[in-house]
């Protein structure tokens, strides 16, 4: 049966439904707002935005009031770990005692102590276990998420761990993007290999294990943390190399730490996204901007961590970057409300909360390849959207003390 959902007495409609995709510069300001308006959803699909005064109220199923609160598109979110067993806040303690990251690793914890945990899991806990990360997610406005494996780190826990996504996927309203990221860390017994012999098992055993499910391809992008410590660039090159070859579009972590050249990379090899980039050089930064690659900032990181080292956003901008947030949701960074992230990146990156809302909706929706389906409000597209218990989208930023998030409709459906 047909569902028809109409949303009335909004006060301001954030609609981000004209210009660029993606936007950069001066566009990622420009929101499209549309005041004293309402919408129309027919089956999951908008079909109408217009002023209140016009809307046709015939044949609703479901009339939202909104009181005059203001509408902004559902949150996507382009960079997670959704999938992980296991727990490490002992870790935490750890970190305010001065530990950093790279030294809880190499002592055996952080990505090795989740490997472990994940690989001793059974499926349907993983499922669970995520299906509860997705519900907190939702109700602070994500529609729309990007999902890693990466703790994994073989060839039959990093398929289990895609297969628990796509169980996710099928059991969630909200829509799962899903990334294999075997190449998040050399796992202990590739110890003594090296990453050289880590990245042919990636290549040769667990890149042909994602693909060749009868099904479909497990997954949709592949991923891989260039860093120094972890991966070069000529490891991740190697890689994404072969991922093309099978289908798989190409997202990275890159520059997280120190400056390795993984910026340049991600230009190399048309990535969609190169995320991170708390240490990317300008000449870096500058071939990601001429080859049209998304800059994924995750300033929650750099929080969690206790580090000043945040990602120059305004510089990006500056440069004609296409920027995009994220939570990058993980053990170690128990982040997962994009109006915390529009915060930080406000505060600590220079963005403004309209650059801030534009990187969490249509620019974070283009760089996974879903810009035509969410990101926006305009006819055609799905209604995904998010009313604010306030009269504008600043409020996303500016209220520190409360959730802003009323109300969360997701495929036309009020959640």
């Amino acid at each position: 049966m047909t569902h028809t959902l109409i949303v009335i007495n909004i006060g301001q409609l954030v609609a981000l439904s004209s210009g660029p995709v993606p936007r950069t510069g001066g566009a990622m300001g420009e929101l499209g707002i549309v005041e004293d308006a309402a919408l129309v959803a027919v089956d999951g699909e908008i079909t109408w935005i217009g002023s209140n005064d016009d809307v046709e109220w015939a044949g609703a199923n479901d009339i939202l009031d909104v009181r005059g609160m203001c509408v902004v598109p559902g949150f996507v979110d382009p960079h997670t770990h959704l999938i992980w067993a296991g727990s490490r806040e002992r870790e935490f303690e750890m970190k305010l005692q001065g530990a950093t990251y790279m030294e809880i690793m190499e002592a055996g914890g952080g990505i090795h102590s989740t490997v472990k945990a994940t690989r001793e899991a059974p499926e349907e806990n993983m499922v669970i276990s995520a299906m509860a990360r997705l519900d907190h997610m939702l109700a602070a406005g994500t529609t729309t998420v990007e999902a890693k494996s990466g703790y994994g780190l073989s060839a039959e826990a990093e398929v289990k761990s895609l297969r628990a996504l796509r169980e996710v996927d099928k059991r969630h309203p909200s829509t799962i993007v899903p990334t294999f990221l075997g190449a998040h860390a050399v796992p202990e017994e590739f110890k003594e290999k090296g990453a050289d012999a880590y990245i042919d098992n990636v290549i040769e055993e667990q890149l042909p294990a994602v693909v060749g499910e009868e099904d479909g391809p497990l997954a949709k992008w592949c991923d891989a943390f260039i860093e120094e410590g972890v991966f070069t660039v000529d490891q991740g090159e190697r890689l994404f190399e072969a991922a093309k070859e099978r289908g798989l579009g190409i997202r990275l972590h890159a520059d997280e730490f120190v400056d390795s050249g993984a910026a340049a990379l991600g230009a190399k090899v048309g990535a969609a996204s190169a995320d991170h980039l708390a240490a990317s050089s300008d000449d870096g930064l500058e071939a990601m901007a001429a080859a049209g690659v998304t800059a994924t900032l995750l300033p929650g990181t750099p929080f969690v961590l206790r580090s000043k080292d945040y990602a120059r956003a305004r510089d990006m901008i500056d440069k004609g970057m296409a920027v995009a947030l994220a939570t990058d949701l993980n053990p170690n960074c128990l982040i997962d409300s994009m109006p915390f992230v529009m915060t930080l990146a406000c505060l600590q990156m220079g963005m403004t909360p309209a650059e801030a809302l534009t990187a969490s909706t249509i620019n974070a929706a283009q760089c996974l390849g879903l810009d035509e389906q969410v990101g926006s409000l305009q006819v055609g597209k799905r209604a995904d959207l998010v009313v604010l218990d306030a009269p504008n989208h600043v409020h996303l930023a500016y209220s520190l003390n409360r959730d802003v998030v009323r109300t969360v409709v997701k495929d036309g459906h009020i959640m």
